[in-house]
């Protein structure tokens, strides 16, 4: 199952709280891309219902920026949040996650959890890779949003990682 952006970073958040691994905005993007790239290498279907850009310090998921930008770089403790227009309400933006994908991000955490920001930013700016070929692509041409496309990043989970 695919899951709302916001949603996905505030049950990472959660999992990286119970781990104690503070989590900062740029490491929090990182961290969901390598679960959306292992989640494409196992099972071909996205895990995320917001393909990932490609900006300056690596994959970025928009709206997700947008909840977390107050966090500057320092670890993230509030929660990103939906706005309701109908009744002007805000609430904790929350998934309905199986056990499975919550062990799944679990093991995603231990994996890439302890791992610094900009470690993990350069680990998705590998020569060749799916942020390499959108942010620095052939002849100079932009990819409109800068859409780093989900089949780019499964092929190059199942070549080995990202």
């Amino acid at each position: 199952m695919a899951y709302e952006p916001r949603a996905l970073a505030n049950l990472l958040l959660d999992l990286a709280d119970e781990m104690r691994l503070p989590l900062t905005h740029m490491a929090l993007h990182k961290v969901a891309y390598y679960a959306h790239g292992w989640r494409l290498a196992e099972t071909g279907c996205p895990l995320l219902t917001e393909e990932f850009e490609a900006w300056e310090h690596g994959p970025v998921l928009p709206t997700v920026y947008g909840a977390f930008k107050a966090a500057g770089r320092t670890p993230i403790s509030f929660r990103a949040e939906r706005f309701n227009p109908a009744t002007q309400q805000r609430s904790v933006a929350r998934g309905n996650f199986s056990p499975a994908d919550r062990a799944f991000l679990r093991n995603i955490l231990r994996a890439y959890g302890r791992l610094d920001a900009l470690t993990l930013s350069d680990m998705t700016h590998r020569k060749g890779g799916p942020w390499d070929r959108v942010w620095n692509a052939a002849d100079g041409k932009i990819t409109l949003g800068m859409k780093i496309k989900n089949q780019a990043i499964r092929a190059a989970f199942l070549a080995g990682g990202q």
